[in-house]
Parts: structure tokens; sequence; C-alpha cells
């Protein structure tokens, strides 16, 4: 499997460690709402009554890594500052330390009590999943797909300590018709082929690596979750695959009904 880069965030990709132990803020207390809203009575005409809308159940569990990632959640919705730090990975703890230095909300060495707030505190912050998905699990490392409704995150998960701890969050793709024709074509590309042909079933190539750019010579399509690469001879038309690497980790399990060929070719 291909690694993953881990990038520090504010928004969407954070950081947090187990380094903390300070009392969290006081959660705020909320009245129970009624789960039927009865309107007022007009004289001459029946009562009526309007239901809740309906709430999704929020998703169960299937392993201790999903268990690990939702107790974060709750963890950042009830402004739990020292279970959320608990429940990170110090890596992330690092780079969220860092995003809280640049805006004056830290300093070097500060608890990740202190600034754990800035998860919370941001307006594009979801803590309601719809769908929890374990896309990549083995005994060191999990990859989640989650799905918050309208948006999607990719989670990545590394058991330290004898725990599961999270470790990066990034934004998915809902998928679009150029994800799924990757998806449906990459199987058929085959080593030898040119440029020309990879990209006559692929469609258009997101972007090129050369030597001149320090990297192997590659072309690839990718898009969030989506990671595939054709390494070649050389970055022309006259270039041909030599090695064909798809990045599975983080695909959904529709995507990879679809995929009947290995990662690495």
């Amino acid at each position: 499997m291909l690694s993953r880069r881990v990038v520090p965030v504010t928004a969407l990709l954070l950081a947090v460690s187990p380094l903390a132990a300070c009392a969290d803020d006081a959660g705020l207390a909320t009245a129970p709402r009624p789960l039927l809203s009865v309107a007022p009575e007009t004289p001459g005409a029946a009562p009526t009554a309007t239901e809740d809308p309906v709430v999704p159940a929020a998703p169960v569990p299937a392993d201790e890594a999903q268990a690990a990632y939702l107790a974060w959640l709750d963890a950042l919705a009830a402004r739990d500052a020292e279970t959320a730090c608990t429940v990170q990975h110090p890596e992330l703890t690092i780079a969220l330390r860092q995003e809280a230095i640049l805006v004056g909300r830290a300093g070097l060495g500060d608890p990740c009590t202190g600034f754990e707030a800035l998860l919370w505190e941001d307006p594009l912050r979801e803590t309601e999943p719809v769908s929890v998905e374990t896309t990549t699990l083995t005994e060191e490392k999990a990859v989640l797909a989650v799905g918050f409704g309208a948006s999607a995150v990719t989670v990545d998960l590394e058991y330290q300590r004898a725990a599961w701890r999270v470790l990066a969050e990034e934004p998915r793709t809902l998928g679009s018709p150029a994800t799924r024709r990757w998806v449906e074509r990459w199987c058929d590309l085959r080593t030898g082929m040119d440029r020309g042909e990879l990209e006559e079933l692929m469609g258009p190539a997101s972007g090129t690596y050369s030597l001149f750019d320090g990297g192997e010579p590659q072309v690839y399509w990718t898009d969030r979750q989506y990671d595939f690469r054709a390494y070649l001879t050389e970055v022309t038309p006259a270039g041909t695959a030599v090695d064909l690497v798809g990045d599975y980790d983080a695909l959904s399990s529709e995507d990879r009904e679809v995929l009947d060929c290995p990662e690495l070719r």
C-alpha cells in the first residue's frame, strides 16, 4: 500500500495528541426537545400536530478505529479538550500547535488542551457523521471514509500506545464523471502503452512529472482519495508505461468492487 502524506490543518486536516491533562470546558446544559410540537388551536378547526424532523441515527462503530474517531468527534462537540487530546495523535498536536502559534493562541510547549478550541471553533467543523466505513485496517494503520451528508472526509488513524489515535483528516470528493471513469478504466491499462493510449482510456491526465521536476517520469490522475499513476520511460508522446500504481487505501468498497487488478502492476 502507498504511504499517505500528513498535512497540518485548521479546517479539515486537524491535529492533536495525547499530551494534555487539564480541565475541559463545562458542557452547556440544554433542555430536552419534545418529540411532538403542537400548533395553537384555531377556533372551529381540528388541532394539528407537526413532528420534529427525523434525525439520522448516529453510526454504530464496526471496529475500534471507528470507535476512536467517533469518540473524538463527540469530545469536540462537547468541547471536552482533555478527552479529545487523549484520543488524538502527537504528530497532529504538534501541527495544530504551530497553527495556534501563528494566530497567537499558543506558545512553544503549551499543552494540547490550551489550543484544542481551534478545532470546534472552526465554522466548517462537522461532528455528526451519517456514515463511517473502514477502507483500510492493519495492526498499525486504519483509514476511514466518513460522510457528513453534503461533505465527507478521509481519516487516518495510527495504533500507538495501545490505542487508536486520530492522525489526519482530509476532504473527500463525493465523486464525478471523471473519477468514475478512472475507476472503471484503470484496470484496462497495460504496461507498454504510450501516453496517448493511456489518456484515451483514462481521459486527460491531472498532471505530469519529469526528471526536470525532480521525480520519476509519470502521468497521473488524482482527486482527493483517488490516485492513479503511470510511470513512464519519458514524459513525451513516445514514452511508454513501465509501472502502473493505484492507491486504493481510501477508496470505498463500491469503488474497490470495480477494481479487479492489483494496486501495483
